[in-house]
């Protein structure tokens, strides 16, 4: 069912039961017809179905009432008096069209944005994860204190010793994702595939859709054989995802027991995973949400190596238990591993147990959290305008209002219908709201980060839709009480006496500047938000990556170790795909390395000097890169000292290495690199020397948004046994005009290798400015959006003055009195207006601002410079706004400003 229908069931609550169990349905039915015909974001289809559901739904109800003789009491007399006030409301909004619909636009703004951040906060920070009993389920991470690593994953022999050592925690599992070649059932394709502990989806409560889960026998490793192969004539199992299952297999159910090839290993396909299905892990696990197939891994718990981690952590609480009895037992499985493993305690090893929603959430937290706010202020800021709407329209309706007082009408009666009216502002602003909230929810899914989780499955559902109800009804009462409680106050007569041609009354005077002063002060805090993530994305576009993205090709090939036993067989594949590219026309250079900057699949190891074997806690982490001939040219990365590897480095048994300036000067400060010696753990438990030949420009791995850790450039031969390699081709031309030169050449040398994630570098770079870029959008939109409301109420104040002033200003320029010295004293007012609001909205700022850290690049939240620059802009546009006003009182005829007073 669409939300247009779920809204108007919702709405049809306005009739009573029995009319609805009657005739519901045909009304339903009938509606239904409307949006096929008209479409669902019609503003006048909603205006006239509020209408219609309000009147019709509160008739029926008088209708039942008297029908069961409860017409003649006071709940009868009462209803009746609401659907009177209701009505007389709807036909004073419908004559003054003007009015109406700069309130209901303004509130829909408010409204809507409101709305769609909210369903991204009921998405994403409320709603729960879609596991069995989510909120038994943890993360478990290691951390090396030492080393400054805060999320270090497991061996296959320390998750046993979890599993065997801690009884707070029913069980747990682990999974890591990586890419691979598919071949069968099919062209050849890379995938995202997970490889799970055979326990990971009973952890989950997750059930296939067809065929079955994985058993324990799906993970057994054959005795003796290489790490992760299966017995001998047994294929591996895998699950699909019920993506692939579609596209690859056109969703036919009898894929269950067929063989493909994965990785170059034969597989079965034992199951399919339900539509949907994701797994949500914090972004450090670099754990793909959302594989393409899932396989069983086969650990050897007893005899693979300790330091051989790879595998993220999820456990399960049993029953009565809690995270804190689950944290006190891993201080005691990490008080035992320091015993008997003396490494653990050179790393400062420690590990932590974390509720899962918690973990997940966490970076994206403080940013959704900053989003709300800017909107509530957005919304304040749009309720204070309607409100001053309200106070000059009340102040016009005196006469009006003396009029029904005259003839009986009591202060609470027209209290009443002034909130009435207020009422039926915010429900039609409600209802332009939704329409804004869609909009919204599109844009955001378009261009939201890749790191925002489950922001696919934001919509209006039932939650937001009741979020919109209460946001429009709360507007409605905060911009409606105050203007109604002044326009009732109602003194006959002044007003309609002589006496009713005076100015406004001061009451009306400082409700009107305290809601200017209250916008400014609110749109300041967003406009010195917006200036500062303004400073972060110049930081982060200024930013120097260490490399040259413009016209520069990137993708992946990824050589099968089963069809490619020997390193010997790989590297030959990589030379002489590296020979092939470099002969295509247009192709300046050519290199490869892995992994690449900005790709999220960190490699790291440690390293250290002469003194780390005095003292292991002189080791230090850095990012490992395994490099293809070529490379640091083809990236244009510059060359500091030395020399970058060449191709005899990779037939040389004794490694040499390149490190970047980072780690040259943190660890020969002030000394040249070139010639000296690394002791690194690469390839072995055991570390080795390795020879340093150049230095080059640090390059930023993880994020633009910082220098990350020190790197150390491998060869490919070394350390990465040419398995998968990432290779950059600079171009004289488009990038994406090379691929299908590129796809021939790798065809040619194997047909069964596919390309994988073919990008423009360029687009790597803009995708890793999305977080920063996101917020910006955001955040700058709602400061915009203050901003002109805020000078939208200054003009519309000021504008009203003038006119209230109009006989005042006559008479001073009767008496002789200037132009100019006219429009000052209007400028005064409005930059006291505004001044006011900058004294407050300043203090606010410096509070507020702190939230917006994590978001920040360069940039401290109480920036001087950015709020000493955002609040004279304020001033300015508050400036040019009092401008206008102030020069239609200049133009005030003296002779007919007097005879009008």
């Amino acid at each position: 069912m669409s939300w247009a229908r779920r809204f108007y069931r919702i709405l049809l609550r306005a009739y009573p039961p029995a009319f609805r169990e009657r005739y519901g349905e045909d009304m339903e039915e009938a509606f239904a017809y409307l949006l096929e015909a008209r479409g669902s974001w019609r503003p006048d289809l909603w205006m006239g179905t509020l209408w219609d559901v309000t009147t019709g739904g509160l008739g029926e109800r008088r209708r039942a009432g008297r029908q069961f003789g409860m017409g003649i009491g006071k709940g009868g007399v009462q209803m009746e008096g609401w659907l009177q006030d209701l009505k007389y409301g709807a036909r004073t909004l419908w004559k003054n069209p003007g009015f109406t619909a700069i309130a209901v636009a303004t509130l829909a703004l408010g409204i809507g944005a409101n709305s769609a951040i909210f369903s991204v906060v009921d998405s994403v920070l409320l709603e729960d994860l879609p596991y069995e009993e989510p909120d038994e389920l943890v993360t478990v991470w290691a951390e090396l204190q030492t080393r400054s690593v805060e999320f270090f994953p497991y061996s296959p022999p320390e998750l046993r010793d979890l599993r065997e050592q801690t009884s707070a925690l029913e069980d747990l599992a682990g999974v890591v994702t990586f890419r691979q070649p598919l071949t069968g059932e099919g062209d050849p394709v890379q995938v995202s595939t997970a490889g799970v502990t055979t326990n990971f989806f009973d952890l989950l409560g997750v059930a296939p859709q067809i065929g079955r889960s994985f058993t324990g026998e799906d993970g057994v490793a054959a005795a003796g054989a290489a790490p992760g192969a299966a017995p001998p004539n047994v294929p591996n199992s895998i699950i699909l995802s019920h993506g692939l299952w579609q596209r690859r297999f056109g969703s036919d159910p009898g894929v269950l027991g067929r063989t493909v090839e994965v990785g170059g290993v034969s597989s079965e396909i034992v199951g399919v995973l339900p539509p949907d299905f994701q797994v949500w892990l914090p972004p450090e696990a670099n754990v793909d949400p959302s594989p393409d197939l899932w396989g069983a891994m086969r650990l050897d718990f007893d005899n693979s190596p300790r330091n051989n981690v790879f595998i993220s952590v999820m456990g399960r609480l049993r029953d009565g238990a809690t995270v804190q009895q689950a944290q006190a037992e891993l201080d005691a499985v990490t008080a035992r591993f320091g015993e008997q493993f003396d490494i653990y305690n050179t790393l400062g090893y420690r590990q932590r147990a974390v509720p899962l929603m918690a973990d997940v959430t966490r970076a994206v937290r403080p940013v959704i959290l900053a989003l709300l706010g800017a909107v509530i202020f957005v919304l304040l800021i749009a309720c204070a305008n309607v409100a001053n709407l309200l106070i000059v329209r009340a102040s016009a309706r005196e006469r009006e209002l003396a009029v029904r007082a005259a003839m009986g009408g009591d202060r609470a009666r027209l209290i009443r219908q002034l909130i009435t009216e207020s009422l039926l502002i915010g429900g039609l602003g409600g209802l332009a709201g939704l329409v804004v909230a869609q909009l919204g929810i599109e844009a955001l899914q378009a261009f939201g980060p890749a790191t925002l989780p489950r922001l696919g499955g934001v919509s209006l559902d039932g939650t937001v839709l009741l979020f919109t109800v209460l946001a429009a009804t709360g507007a409605a009462l905060v911009f409606g009480v105050v203007p109604a409680l002044q326009g009732s106050r109602v003194d006959l007569s002044s007003v309609l006496g002589e006496r009713g041609r005076g100015g406004a009354r001061a009451g009306v005077k400082r409700l009107r500047s305290a809601a200017v002063v209250l916008e400014v002060a609110l749109s300041l805090v967003l406009l010195i938000g917006t200036g500062l993530m303004i400073r972060s994305y110049r930081t982060l576009a200024q930013s120097d990556p260490g490399y040259d993205a413009a016209s520069l090709l990137t993708f992946t090939t990824n050589v099968p170790f089963a069809r490619y036993p020997e390193a010997a067989d790989r590297g030959g594949f990589a030379l002489r795909l590296l020979e092939s590219l470099e002969a295509l026309p247009g192709a300046e250079s050519v290199g490869g390395v892995f992994p690449l900057p900005l790709s999220g699949q960190p490699f790291n190891g440690r390293y250290g000097t002469e003194s780390a074997l005095e003292d292991e806690r002189n080791y230090r982490q850095a990012g490992y890169r395994a490099t293809v001939p070529g490379y640091f040219e083809a990236m244009r990365t510059r060359l500091i000292a030395g020399r970058t590897l060449n191709e005899a480095d990779f037939n040389d048994s004794l490694p040499n290495v390149v490190v970047d300036d980072l780690l040259a000067a943190r660890t020969w400060p002030g000394e040249s690199a070139v010639g000296k010696r690394l002791l690194v753990r690469a390839t072995g438990p055991e570390p080795v020397w390795v020879d340093v030949v150049g230095v080059v420009d640090h390059q930023r791995q993880q994020s633009l948004a910082s220098d990350g850790m020190e790197t150390i450039y491998f060869t490919d031969r070394y350390l990465g046994s040419f398995g998968a390699v990432t290779w950059a081709i600079r171009t004289t031309g488009r990038p994406d005009l090379l691929v299908p030169q590129v796809r021939e050449a790798v065809a040619a040398i194997d047909p069964l290798i596919p390309l994988d994630d073919v990008r423009a570098m360029e687009d790597r770079v803009h995708e890793a400015g999305g977080g920063t870029r996101f917020a910006l959008f955001l955040i700058g939109g709602f400061g915009l959006l203050a901003l002109i409301l805020a000078a939208v109420g200054l003009y519309g104040v000021l504008s009203y003055t003038v006119r209230q002033r109009t006989g005042e200003f006559g008479v001073r320029m009767a008496f002789g009195a200037k132009g100019g010295s006219i429009l000052r004293l209007v400028l005064r007012q409005g930059l006291t207006l505004a001044l006011a609001g900058v004294a407050i909205g300043v203090p606010a700022a410096l509070l507020l601002t702190g939230v917006m850290e994590s978001l920040l690049v360069g940039v401290s939240p109480t920036d001087p410079a950015t709020f000493v620059t955002t609040s004279a802009v304020f001033v300015a546009v508050a400036a040019m706004a009092s401008l206008v006003p102030g020069l239609r009182a200049i133009r005030v005829d003296p002779v007919e400003a007097l005879r009008e007073e």
